[in-house]
């Protein structure tokens, strides 16, 4: 009697196990997705959202006395315009890259002062002509300069054994604190970036680009100053080559290796003292683009002095980049231009 109770009992309790075992909910693990962020200058990918985070146009000399220059391979997008003297200057973007040396710093020109407002940034300079100043006055910029600021935002780098003027130099962290005590970083506006392709393949880029290769080019913004490019298409990236000789970043002797390259045909001539230049960058032009070992043509419009230029397709839509460091070279329609293979 008490064996036949034993097993009831055990049949009973399996019974009741089982049942509930039946009924309880399967739990499922859930991996939540960790949202992506990207840089809106160059389209990396960033750990956090950092479009609220300032945009600095920084001016950056490129007489022979001030190379090289140091922030090159930190800055996101770098222009390249004429200035006067048979020399270009450089227009350096940061946002994402909080570089530790950034200069030589130089002086304010009305077609920078313009390019900077594009992107909604404080511009910092080492002085100005008389027409750069009247444009940052007139288009209400924020602005560093240097003349003002030497001692606190600005620096002499005696490291470097260059001369006056071609040793201003500054870094990330003096222009933010230089900024944040004049209000600079109150309401801080977005701007209308580059579209990336943040495909791991670049299906979008390279549909776009076609099948027009172009893996060496050359541009000679006068005669005796000439940019030129080489694609390796290992690591899809440009060498930046400066009259002959390899761009690198004074910083730490680092190659400038941009993703992708956008010839922007804008007219110079001589219009001020001293032979400074007005730059026809208003209005709308052509240019080509390059990237992936590819080239296209393309088109640009810039309708005011602090509107946005936009670069488009011969179909009409703006143009996708590849994520990293663009450089976009100014230069008059008829300057020399080669590009090899040989293009029609």
């Amino acid at each position: 009697m008490k064996t036949l109770k034993k097993i009831t009992l055990i049949i009973s309790l399996s019974i009741f196990l089982t049942s509930c075992g039946s009924n309880s909910p399967i739990k499922e693990s859930k991996v939540e997705e960790k949202p992506k962020y990207y840089a809106p200058l160059s389209g990396v990918e960033t750990e956090k959202d950092i479009k609220n985070e300032p945009v600095f146009s920084i001016m950056l000399d490129n007489h022979p006395g001030a190379r090289p220059q140091s922030g090159l391979n930190d800055a996101e997008i770098i222009y390249e315009f004429k200035a006067e003297g048979q020399y270009t200057r450089y227009l350096a973007l940061f946002q994402k890259n909080q570089a530790s040396v950034i200069g030589p710093v130089r002086s304010a020109r009305p077609y920078f002062v313009n390019t900077a407002s594009e992107y909604n940034s404080i511009y910092a300079h080492w002085g100005g002509s008389e027409a750069g100043y009247n444009q940052i006055q007139k288009l209400s910029l924020k602005d560093l300069d240097g003349i003002f600021l030497e001692g606190s935002t600005y620096y002499r780098n005696r490291d470097v054994k260059k001369y006056a003027p071609h040793n201003g130099y500054t870094n990330y962290e003096l222009l933010k604190k230089s900024s944040e005590e004049k209000g600079y970083l109150e309401n801080i506006e977005e701007f209308h970036s580059f579209y990336y392709d943040y495909s791991k393949d670049l299906e979008s880029v390279n549909k776009q680009m076609g099948e027009i290769n172009a893996t060496n080019m050359s541009f000679d913004f006068f005669k005796q100053y000439n940019m030129s490019f080489e694609y390796n298409i290992e690591t899809k990236y440009y060498k930046a080559i400066r009259n002959n000789e390899t761009l690198i970043d004074e910083k730490d002797s680092s190659e400038v290796r941009p993703k992708n390259i956008i010839l922007q045909f804008a007219n110079s001539k001589v219009t001020g003292p001293n032979l400074t230049l007005t730059i026809d960058h208003i209005g709308s032009g052509s240019g080509k683009l390059f990237t992936q070992g590819k080239v296209i043509d393309i088109n640009w419009t810039k309708d005011s002095e602090s509107s946005k230029t936009i670069f488009t397709t011969s179909s009409g839509d703006e143009i996708i980049l590849s994520p990293g460091l663009t450089l976009i070279e100014v230069l008059d329609e008829n300057d020399n231009i080669k590009i090899t293979p040989d293009i029609d």
